[in-house]
């Protein structure tokens, strides 16, 4: 029985000159035909376990392989396809796209330097109907929002971590399962009763703290979360009454928050600190969520 890996890659290369924009020399410049050739090669020579190793062999190949080539940048995300399964019997050979998120990664590595990768879930979509509300926020003269200690909550979220050191063998797929379940067991809590959220950034610093728990490899993880507001639709006019059973999703105005958290590197640093608040996304990154 075969299985399917369908990606999307983006690969950033530096040289050590830059005479095709001063000179106009082209002799060191390397065609995108031959950096696209490249990976179709590598993907059957070396096959695909995982896309984080595969970024690691690309970086490897461009680094070695081109010797005027001092830094290599691999962005790679994988098409969410999942064997088709009818009364628990897999397909042979039809596939369902998945909704649970896009897996991505990326690997980034200098000539004289060690690989660093990085590997996330993006297009994460969640929703919870209740337990979840804004309370005591700051109120100035233009502030119409009203409190609310019962809301619905529904998020977009990117989640991107870092590894230290890398081992050879480390299992990425465990790794990414374990994340996965960790941010949708952040975000909802214990399936009979689930949890309180007091705010959509104090679940964005939920999911950090349970997947820097659960996975000692990963070194600092970053989330950038949109939230995605559903107001009570007005039925008054229509003369019907809505006791919270219809809601209107909302585009504009929303509301997004990043931030990332590191794992403390001493005793003389405080854990659970958000230590950036703002993104630290490539060139490479492609996030499919909004910007206000």
């Amino acid at each position: 029985m075969h299985c399917i890996k369908e990606l999307e890659i983006s690969v950033h290369i530096k040289l050590d000159t830059m005479n095709e924009y001063l000179h106009s020399d082209n002799t060191k410049v390397i065609p995108t035909d031959t950096i696209k050739n490249s990976i179709e090669a590598l993907a059957k020579i070396r096959g695909i376990n995982t896309i984080e190793q595969f970024g690691l062999d690309i970086c490897d190949h461009f680094l070695t392989s081109f010797c005027h080539v001092v830094y290599c940048n691999a962005f790679i995300q994988e098409v969410p396809w999942q064997r088709l399964e009818k009364d628990g019997t897999p397909h042979v050979h039809a596939f369902l796209y998945s909704s649970e998120g896009v897996r991505f990664c990326e690997v980034e590595q200098s000539v004289d330097g060690a690989p660093i990768v990085f590997s996330g879930i993006k297009d994460l979509k969640i929703m919870k109907t209740t337990q979840s509300g804004f309370q005591n926020f700051y109120k100035d003269k233009y502030t119409t929002l009203p409190e609310r200690r019962d809301r619905i909550l529904s998020v977009e979220m990117l989640i991107k971590w870092c590894y230290g050191v890398c081992p050879e063998g480390l299992d990425y797929d465990c790794i990414w399962r374990t994340a996965h379940e960790s941010a949708l067991d952040a975000f909802a809590g214990p399936p009979e009763t689930g949890h309180y959220s007091p705010s959509y950034q104090k679940t964005v610093n939920c999911v950090q703290e349970y997947i820097l728990e659960k996975i000692p490899q990963v070194e600092e993880v970053e989330v950038i979360c949109s939230n995605i507001h559903y107001s009570l639709t007005p039925l008054e006019k229509l003369g019907l009454c809505n006791d919270k059973e219809i809601f209107t999703p909302q585009d504009t105005p929303f509301g997004a928050c990043a931030s990332t958290l590191r794992r403390k590197k001493g005793p003389e640093e405080e854990c659970d600190t958000v230590v950036e608040s703002k993104t630290h996304c490539s060139a490479g990154w492609k996030p499919a969520l909004k910007s206000n």
